[in-house]
C-alpha cells in the first residue's frame, strides 16, 4: 500500500494523491440484490454483505447482475481493495473485490458489463506504483459501492495511507458503522445525500 502524500504549494492541477489497502488473503463476501426506491427501474443494486452484515451498495445494470451470477464470482473468497482520497466531508472511499476473469478465448476484449465500465486490471498497481502479480494477471475489479469517512472521525489525519487501511480493517471485520451508499446518491445527482453516513444495525 502506498500514497503520494499532498505537498504545499501544489496548484488545482495537480492529481488528488491516493493511497491503497488491500486484504493480505481472499476474504468471503456474500452478494445479492436489494430493494431501494432511489435505483432507477432500469437498474438494481447489489449489495456486498461481510460477516451477515451489509457493508456496501452498487448500482449496476440488470446485465451486470447477470454475468456476476453466472460467473459465481463471490462463490469463493477474493481479494479486497480500497482505494482513498482525502475529500470533502473527509475521506473518499471506493470499494472493489478483484475476480478472476473468466479463461476463454475472447480474453482479448472484456465483454462483461461490469468489467467495461471500470478500472482496468492493474489500475491499483499502477496507483501503488507497483507491477500486478506474476502469477495471476488476469484479474479485474467489481466495484462493490463507495464509503465516506467524516474528518471529524478520522483515526489517522496525518496519514492517508494508515487511514485507508483502518477503513478497510474495519469493513473486513464486519464494522459497517462508516460504510455510505454514495453511488446511489452520486447516479440520481442528489449531492445533499451523499455526504450522509449510512449506519447498519
Amino acid at each position: 500500500m502506498k500514497s503520494d502524500e499532498p505537498r504545499s504549494g501544489e496548484d488545482d492541477s495537480v492529481p488528488v494523491p491516493a493511497a491503497i489497502a488491500a486484504t493480505a488473503e481472499p476474504v468471503q463476501l456474500d452478494v445479492g440484490l436489494i430493494q431501494d426506491d432511489r435505483v432507477p427501474a432500469e437498474m438494481v443494486c447489489m449489495g456486498t454483505y461481510r460477516k451477515g452484515r451489509l457493508v456496501a451498495r452498487a448500482v449496476m445494470s440488470p446485465e451486470a447482475w447477470a454475468q456476476i451470477q453466472e460467473h459465481g464470482f463471490f462463490d469463493e473468497p477474493l481479494q479486497v481493495v480500497l482505494v482513498a482520497r482525502v475529500a470533502p466531508p473527509g475521506l473518499q472511499c471506493q470499494l472493489f473485490a478483484m475476480v478472476p476473469l473468466p479463461n476463454d478465448d475472447e480474453s482479448d476484449e472484456p465483454d462483461e458489463p461490469w468489467a467495461a465500465s471500470v478500472p482496468s486490471s492493474s489500475y491499483e498497481a499502477t496507483l501503488a506504483g507497483e507491477t500486478a502479480p506474476d502469477e495471476d494477471p488476469r484479474v479485474a475489479p467489481v466495484p462493490l459501492g463507495n464509503i465516506v469517512r467524516y474528518q471529524r472521525d478520522r483515526v489517522h489525519p496525518e496519514s492517508l495511507p494508515l487511514e485507508t487501511a483502518d477503513v478497510l480493517k474495519k469493513i473486513i471485520e464486519g464494522d459497517a458503522s462508516e460504510v455510505v451508499d454514495r453511488a446511489l446518491a452520486d447516479l440520481l445527482g442528489l449531492d445533499g445525500g451523499a455526504g450522509e453516513e449510512k449506519r447498519e444495525r
